[in-house]
């Protein structure tokens, strides 16, 4: 822990745009464009600043291809959205912004991509010291069975930032008992944050990146985890849901066996390259007003909402560009056993599979940051794969 504080400490600098980002992001309640000032004013002082040149090759344009193509599609599909202006903002959010973080990305040089990964750090730290105060907040004047969203604006994006930052901390950390008191902080706020859906993943993600550290030290972490659930219980059983849920549409769980079988049933009569245009579910399906059905505002799953927004076209592409980022970091693990490829490759399976039961609405101005995020995620593998080829003195 104290080599965590030290590490941040350092970088004062880092800390003020971790949490100018935090603090920007709260006006999407009230208007997006202060946000995308901000971005586009750091993203411009950053390749001033660091003289950054852009090098594309052949790799790196594997996710500009992505973002091009999704952007595309969505503008091809815009005569038949509900919501031009939704669609627009949508793709801005969900494409351009993340493209142009790529571009910045692959324009740096080894140290700016160390700031850049120490910023989410930051981030993280922002959103723990928030997540603690709200929670506090909650059981003053509330409920102990709210949920935090923290500097998200829902507990499932909470929740899947968390998952998704947990695999960069761990690379950062070196003593056991660092790795073990920051794994059960971020333990604790997936519980507040009451996602089911993280709270599986997470728990996969803990026992799968630090197998070796949990068998070494198995007591203390059962008794941990079993200490921290006992304290939470109340919230956990909250949460659990019903037999009866999953056929109930009015339900978190009945929702996500409904919207499948409703996807499925539309391409049934129509063709599976006719999509609804970038951020259309919910206006689409609200239009249907169907009887008895409480109103949804995404498929939550990606892949469904990629395949009913961009059609089947769209579908393989965001597929292709999943598949193609995890082979290449089992890649670079498998060929140089690096414990930060492991990670990494963990990290982006499970971020996959929590993909597979929310985080949908990506084309939403609150998912910016997710969205960036991802884009980091993106660009890992292919900068650790050059790096090591690199050093191998191989071709790329």
């Amino acid at each position: 822990m104290c080599r965590l504080i030290s590490y941040l400490k350092t970088n004062k600098y880092e800390f003020l745009l971790a949490a100018g980002a935090a603090a920007t992001m709260q006006f999407v309640r009230y208007s997006y464009f202060p946000v995308y000032l901000f971005f586009l004013v750091v993203f411009f002082t950053a390749f001033y600043v660091y003289k950054l040149k852009i090098k594309f090759d052949i790799l790196n344009f594997v996710p500009m291809f992505f973002y091009v193509s999704l952007a595309l599609i969505s503008l091809l599909l815009l005569n038949v959205s509900l919501d031009k202006d939704k669609a627009i903002i949508g793709v801005i959010n969900a494409f351009v912004f993340p493209a142009i973080f790529y571009i910045f990305l692959i324009s740096c040089n080894e140290d700016c991509i160390l700031k850049t990964e120490k910023i989410w750090l930051f981030l993280l730290a922002i959103a723990s010291v928030v997540c603690i105060f709200e929670f506090l907040y909650y059981i003053a004047f509330k409920s102990f069975r709210e949920r935090t969203i923290s500097i998200f604006f829902n507990p499932n994006t909470f929740a899947f930032f968390l998952v998704m930052v947990y695999p960069l901390v761990i690379n950062k950390l070196e003593d056991e008992k660092s790795k073990l008191l920051i794994s059960l902080l971020i333990f604790t706020e997936i519980l507040l944050s009451g996602s089911r859906t993280g709270f599986v993943v997470y728990i996969f993600e803990f026992f799968l990146i630090n197998i070796y550290l949990i068998r070494k030290n198995i007591l203390t972490v059962f008794l941990a985890l079993a200490g921290i659930l006992t304290i939470f219980l109340p919230k956990i059983l909250y949460r659990i849901p019903k037999l009866g849920d999953i056929t109930n549409p009015k339900t978190a769980v009945g929702q996500r066996v409904f919207v499948i079988e409703f996807v499925l049933k539309y391409f049934s009569h129509r063709s599976l390259f006719e999509g609804i245009g970038a951020g259309q579910f919910d206006l689409f399906f609200r239009k249907l007003k169907a009887p008895g059905i409480v109103a949804l505002h995404s498929a939550h799953n990606l892949f469904l909402n990629a395949l009913i927004e961009y059609g089947i076209i769209g579908y393989m592409i965001l597929v292709f560009i999943v598949y193609f980022s995890i082979f290449l970091s089992a890649y670079n693990f498998f060929k140089h056993k690096e414990e930060y490829d492991r990670n990494i490759l963990i990290g982006f399976i499970l971020i996959t599979i929590f993909q597979m039961f929310d985080m949908a609405e990506i084309t939403n101005s609150r998912m910016l940051l997710i969205n960036m995020l991802y884009t980091f995620y993106l660009f890992l593998p292919i900068y650790r794969f050059k790096r090591w080829r690199a050093i191998d003195g191989e071709c790329i």
